[in-house]
Parts: C-alpha cells; sequence; structure tokens
C-alpha cells in the first residue's frame, strides 16, 4: 500500500465522507456558482432553461444508473446503491411535461454530457471510482436538489408533474438517510489509493457537471441574442 501523498495531511485520516466534502469544496463550490445555474435559480431564464438541463440529465442518470444495476449485490458498496434513489423513470415523466408545456423539441446530447456519460461509464468495474460520482449526484439531489425545486417552483411555476425529479418518497426524512448514507460510506475499506481516486472521480463528477451548465449557457445566450 502505497502513501496518499496527494492528499493534505489532515485531511488522510479523515473519514470518507469528511474527505469528500472537504477535498471537493472548491470543484463544488465552481459547480454550484456557474452562470447558467447562478441564472436559473435567480429566475431570471425560464422554463425551457430548465427542460434543457433536465434533459442533459436524463443522460447522466441513465448511465448511473445502469451501473449501478451490474454493480448491485456483486461490491461492498452495494449498499449505498438504493434503488429508492434512481431518477430515470421520474426525469422521463417531467421532461414529458415539461415538453408538452413548452413546446420545445429536445436538443439532444451535448458534447459536455457525453464526456460525463463516458467517464460514469468507464467506472463499471471500479465501484470506488462510480460511488464518487454516486456520491456528487444523489447527495446533492437530497440537499442543494431541494432548495432547486422551491426556487424553480417560485420562479416558473414549475407543477408537480413537472418536478418528480425532485422528490423521493421512498427515501426516509433526508437528514437521517444522509446520515446513514455517510456511515456507509465512512465504513468502507478503502486503502490511500481508493481515497485518492475516490476523491480524484469526486472532483471530476462536478466538473462534469460545469461543464454542461456552461455549454447550456452558451446555448441559451446564442437563442436570446438572436
Amino acid at each position: 500500500m502505497r502513501t496518499d501523498s496527494s492528499l493534505p495531511m489532515e485531511m488522510s485520516d479523515q473519514p470518507a465522507s469528511a474527505l469528500l466534502r472537504s477535498a471537493t469544496q472548491t470543484a463544488h463550490e465552481n459547480a454550484e456558482g456557474s452562470a447558467y445555474i447562478g441564472r436559473l435559480m435567480s429566475g431570471s431564464l425560464d422554463l425551457h432553461a430548465w427542460q434543457l438541463l433536465l434533459e442533459q440529465l436524463e443522460y447522466v442518470y441513465r448511465a448511473l444508473e445502469t451501473v449501478a444495476n451490474n454493480m448491485r449485490d456483486t461490491d461492498q458498496c452495494t449498499e449505498l446503491l438504493y434503488a429508492e434513489l434512481d431518477r430515470t423513470e421520474f426525469i422521463v415523466r417531467d421532461l414529458a411535461a415539461l415538453q408538452a408545456r413548452t413546446g420545445q423539441a429536445p436538443i439532444g446530447m451535448l458534447t459536455s454530457t457525453r464526456e460525463y456519460v463516458d467517464r460514469i461509464l468507464s467506472t463499471r468495474n471500479d465501484s470506488v471510482r462510480y460511488i464518487a460520482h454516486h456520491y456528487t449526484r444523489y447527495l446533492g439531489d437530497l440537499s442543494g436538489g431541494q432548495i432547486m425545486r422551491v426556487k424553480f417552483s417560485e420562479h416558473y411555476g414549475l407543477l408537480p408533474e413537472e418536478s418528480s425529479f425532485f422528490v423521493f418518497e421512498h427515501i426516509p426524512a433526508g437528514p437521517r438517510f444522509k446520515g446513514r448514507y455517510r456511515e456507509l460510506l465512512d465504513g468502507l475499506e478503502l486503502d490511500a489509493d481508493d481515497r485518492e481516486r475516490l476523491v480524484a472521480e469526486a472532483n471530476a463528477s462536478f466538473i462534469g457537471n460545469q461543464r454542461i451548465f456552461e455549454e447550456l449557457d452558451e446555448i441559451v445566450g446564442e437563442r436570446q441574442a438572436a
């Protein structure tokens, strides 16, 4: 087992969940601070802008859940792969409702989305790398995603049938579930190399999200200019 020299000494002995929070803080803040998300959250875009993002998220969650379905019951990470977290079927429903209201057709998979999806699919035989993506997306949905739901409902009149993506009806109280998830994450047997790869992949996940936001911002900007 080699020394985890890429992580600061004060982070090297942290539980995995604390390590992820501290070692991805900058990448997390950069993604959350993307112009596209800021404009969506402030109400300066429109309902179609949310539809555009959700369309890209469908590709992302299909990849996440394809890998999870292949990995369940075969790895030490299996306890973290709650089927109740799966979002694809809810995204499909929401998109159908949104498209009916906006009249806007899908735009297809963006280049940034393809890169992110390929990255997720590349973890199919590496549960440590995969769980980094699982953590960043699903725990994000249970945290900041709930704030997004409120803001989008206020600004864009998001209807219940357009926002089932945000509703985890089979998950118990959010804080309790997130606490249990972190306990399971901390209980994984991770050596120094595992911890380094976990952090690197979580940062890559946030960067993947940020690039999608940036590409969408360009698309929306061009449409507004036209």
